[in-house]
């Protein structure tokens, strides 16, 4: 089951992207910009039109996702679930749109802590709701048994939103007294589309390539001599239970390396680049030790992980082997939000675009030939060669250009 909800959740992330349009990011790097600058009445501009622009774009995803779910079933889930269980994502989609426009809103404030609020509580009703309606409809089949889990995450959605939405109109209050600017909402708008759309383009490619990654993993299989149902055991274990336990830690670091975006915008806005170089190079020392810290423990509890969470000696074997892929994708996570604050977010997605497209060959190339072997293999390249892209645009931005060029 695991290993069809997986490819299910690769098409929902899918129309998640094409959801939010970049619009996170937008209204997170334009209300710190407005904010920077003191033009307090700006934000609300920005924030109101971002939420309602988001709106429209998640509606837009779902009509899509509605118009090709007949090849959405047959191409990417293998006849394996029914429709319902699109019009259950194509209902989420305008919901986790409008939320994230808000929670990048309360990052630019420096609130980020109302929208983790909505977050929590979202949780603990998807966790309640889901194992509600599993114990309803598992024991109906698979296909009941997907539904429930994509309706709970529905619910779950809708709430957060709901949540999202309140505290937003009562944090938006601050600035209504605020002096009114002479921009027009038009103005606004260019600068949203100007923000978001490269941003867009590129993680539609990424999510794409990335969509297409997660069909063609049991397909490779498959031509390692794997039938269907094997494959899709096979791809459910790695990256349905061992890959969890090891990017888990990257919630808190996501969390927490997405304010970054803000204040280094701040600091990029006012010019202030010595003050960058001193924050980056303690967050980076930071941020390293960490991570060495979180993979050993995820190598040494490997075992006890594996059998007090799934009772299965072999998820144990798979986390033990990818447990030194936290450093990578930890320590990447961090750099990459940094360089968002630097205006460098075009760069950001080309290099994901790139780590995607060269997973995609490994897997067509080596999963055929190698098995299980050959797409571990895929995973660590793929998440080394990201890290050292990245960490070597930081470098040029932060440390080796000169002080003129910078400015600039």
């Amino acid at each position: 089951m695991l290993g069809v909800f997986n490819l299910i959740m690769s098409v929902y992330l899918f129309g998640i992207t094409f959801a939010t349009f970049g619009i996170n990011f937008a209204v997170t790097r334009l209300v710190s910009e407005e904010l920077a600058i003191g033009n307090q009445e700006g934000v609300n501009k920005i924030a109101k039109r971002c939420i309602l622009i988001s709106f429209f774009c998640g509606l837009m995803a779902s009509c899509v996702f509605l118009t090709l779910s007949d090849f959405i079933i047959q191409k990417c889930l293998h006849n394996k679930v029914g429709k319902n269980v699109i019009n259950t994502i194509c209902i989420a989609l305008p919901f986790i749109s409008m939320s994230s426009a808000i929670s990048g809103y309360f990052i630019a404030v420096r609130r980020v802590y109302k929208s983790t609020i909505a977050q929590f509580f979202e949780q603990i009703i998807k966790v309640f709701i889901t194992a509600l309606f599993l114990s309803f409809f598992l024991p109906n089949g698979l296909e009941y048994a997907c539904f429930s889990l994509i309706l709970g995450d529905l619910i779950s959605e809708v709430f957060s939103f709901v949540c999202n939405y309140l505290l937003y109109l009562q944090d938006s209050n601050i600035y209504k007294t605020a002096y009114n600017t002479h921009y027009k909402y038009s103005y606004y708008n260019k600068k949203i589309f100007k923000m978001s759309v490269p941003v867009a383009i590129t993680s539609f490619i990424r999510s794409g390539l990335s969509t297409l990654k997660q069909i063609i993993i049991p397909l490779s299989f498959e031509k390692n001599k794997i039938n269907c149902s094997n494959a899709l055991s096979i791809y459910g274990e790695i990256n349905g239970m061992a890959m969890p336990i090891v990017v888990f830690p990257n919630v808190i670091f996501s969390s927490i390396s997405s304010l970054f975006v803000p204040e280094f915008a701040t600091y990029h806005a006012q010019n202030r680049y010595q003050t960058i170089r001193k924050i980056v190079s303690i967050v980076l020392i930071i941020s390293i030790s960490l991570c060495l810290f979180i993979s050993f423990s995820l190598f040494i509890l490997a075992e006890h992980l594996g059998n007090w969470i799934y009772q299965d000696a072999n998820i144990s074997n798979y986390i033990k082997i990818l447990s030194p892929l936290a450093l990578f994708i930890l320590i990447d996570c961090v750099i990459d939000n940094i360089l968002k604050g630097l205006d460098a977010q075009n760069t950001v997605m080309i290099i994901n675009i790139l780590d995607t497209f060269v997973d995609v060959i490994l897997i067509y190339t080596l999963v055929p030939n190698f098995g299980i072997p050959g797409y571990i293999l895929s995973i660590y390249f793929s998440e080394i060669f990201n890290l050292i892209l990245s960490m070597g645009k930081l470098i040029q931005i932060v440390y080796l250009k000169k002080e003129v060029s910078l400015q600039k």
